[in-house]
């Protein structure tokens, strides 16, 4: 039988021999930094969840002004509630990792670059609402032909490039992150497509100047959706690399 002297840690063992004593890592401290991996884990989870809802906002919102659908405009105005629900619980997570973890380097960068990425999601997903909402405005009037299809394209590059933002935070890829910035490109052009047709026009009546301004800022709307994306994306470099992109 070894005797274990008195005052000796919890982390340390006596040599049966007298010898001096071998230090292990507290079992307390590893448990810890097990419990936050599992937490940033979770946490990745939920930002992938939001970047989801925000992307069907977008696509369900276009879909709702190419048509005219009221309801499901109604709809997507009625989701931002799960939207802001879900950002308030992201964000209410990292504060406590940051308070009762005190993370640092790497791991500090995830929590930082996480607070980020989910206000430019969540303000995208208000974007949309305001997309939505001119489906209000609009209603029952008719889109120009080339005017519904350049925002039909719009709707499809916004989509697509938060959906590329959010698996790029996934995956922590700077790779895919530096992509967007190309894909930046396609949606002002098409932004400029869309205000160069509308300034074409000679506008009929005053029903047809609504629209025109209508469809103005909703392409704004999708233009700042865009540098939203490419914003989460500067981020994730920040977050995996720890530089900043530009910088």
């Amino acid at each position: 039988m070894v005797d274990v002297p008195d005052g000796t840690g919890a982390g340390a063992e006596t040599e049966p021999d007298g010898g001096d004593a071998v230090t292990t890592a507290p079992l307390h401290e590893t448990e810890a930094r097990k419990s936050f991996h599992e937490h940033l884990d979770d946490l990745r989870a939920d930002v992938i969840r939001l970047g989801a809802l925000t992307t069907e906002a977008i696509s369900a919102g276009t879909q709702a002004l190419l048509d005219g659908d009221l309801a499901a405009a109604e709809q997507v105005i009625s989701n931002d509630d799960h939207v802001d629900d879900l950002t308030h619980s992201i964000e209410n997570q990292c504060y406590v990792l940051l308070a009762r973890q005190q993370p640092m380097a790497s791991d500090l960068r995830v929590v930082l670059a996480t607070l980020r990425i989910v206000h430019e999601l969540e303000r995208s997903a208000d974007l949309m609402v305001n997309v939505a909402k001119t489906t209000r405005r609009l209603w029952p009037g008719q889109l120009d032909p080339k005017v519904r299809g350049i925002l039909d394209q719009m709707g499809r590059q916004a989509a697509n490039q938060t959906r590329l933002a959010v698996d790029a935070y996934a995956d922590a890829d700077p790779a895919w992150a530096y992509a967007l910035g190309d894909m930046d490109d396609a949606m002002d052009d098409l932004t400029k497509s869309l205000f160069r047709y509308i300034l074409s026009l000679a506008p009929a009546d005053e029903a047809a100047v609504q629209q025109a301004v209508q469809m103005g800022l909703v392409a704004r709307h999708y233009e700042r959706i865009a540098d939203h994306a490419v914003t989460i994306a500067e981020r994730v470099v920040f977050m995996a690399t720890g530089e900043h992109p530009g910088a």
